[in-house]
């Protein structure tokens, strides 16, 4: 059996399982229910996703089960006796739904969530490598303006 365009089992315990990558375009059902992409189901992981505000941003930023707990741990020693930390925690944790996709890639994101980022129809999905946008289509950023220099030059430096 190949294994050609599969994912290790070791590169997946690293915690890479794929690239969020392209745009779509998918509206909420009649529940407000979202279906994400399968190619971004495989990415994110096989159960759950994270979706938080983007503070000061209209969206709302979907992100990988295993990237978003892999930052908290990073930080829980520190919280024990650091208040400030404990409180961008709490804004976090305030801020934030662990989703469980159902049987179709669906997720129901809390209305408070989707009100903040003014997602009534359609859904802008926006991949951004490690995690993804989502925007409703009057708030999402005009791509085409994003052709200046100082784009390219960062391409240059990331060597992308």
């Amino acid at each position: 059996m190949s294994t050609e365009g599969k994912q290790s089992v070791e590169e997946t315990e690293k915690g890479f399982a794929g690239a969020l990558v392209n745009s779509f375009e998918r509206p909420l059902d009649p529940k407000k229910r979202l279906t994400i992409p399968s190619v971004w189901r495989q990415a994110l992981g096989p159960d759950y996703v994270y979706v938080m505000k983007e503070e000061g941003v209209p969206c709302l930023l979907l992100i990988p089960k295993r990237m978003f707990e892999s930052r908290l741990a990073g930080v829980q020693e520190e919280a024990l006796t650091n208040e400030e930390l404990n409180d961008v925690l709490e804004s976090i944790g305030d801020d934030s739904e662990l989703l469980e996709f159902d049987i179709q890639g669906r997720i129901r994101i809390c209305d408070r969530l989707l009100e903040y980022a003014n997602l009534k129809g359609p859904v802008v999905m926006r991949g951004a490598v490690r995690m993804a946008r989502l925007w409703a289509p009057e708030n999402a950023p005009d791509r085409s303006a994003e052709k200046s220099e100082n784009l390219r030059a960062a391409r240059r430096r990331l060597r992308f």
